[in-house]
């Protein structure tokens, strides 16, 4: 049988393992509600970067007297192939202007 010294040891060892798997629980679901708090954050800033840059596109075809593409047709394209449509219809802008 354990004396009381040995039982009071276990008795130690069992609460910090017990308190490391409570703090790790604890860092776990910290770390889920961050990555959730960065990821709508991503979302708004990719939304608010992709409606720019489909306003971009539609003035830019407008001012070059051509059709202008609909939102729902532009915001299904990729950001970077809004961005190279911008710079794309800049150039042919600048271009008709000189």
């Amino acid at each position: 049988m354990l004396n009381a010294r040995e039982k009071a040891s276990l008795d130690i060892q069992s609460n910090l393992i017990d308190a490391r798997q409570e703090g790790r629980q604890e860092g776990r679901q910290e770390g889920i509600e961050i990555g959730e708090q960065r990821g709508e954050q991503r979302g708004i800033d990719i939304g608010e970067q992709r409606g720019k840059l489909t306003g971009s596109v539609q003035v830019f075809e407008w001012l070059l007297g051509e059709t202008v593409s609909p939102d729902d047709m532009l915001t299904k394209k990729y950001i970077e192939k809004l961005a190279l449509m911008v710079i794309q219809l800049q150039k042919r802008l600048r271009d008709r202007m000189s």
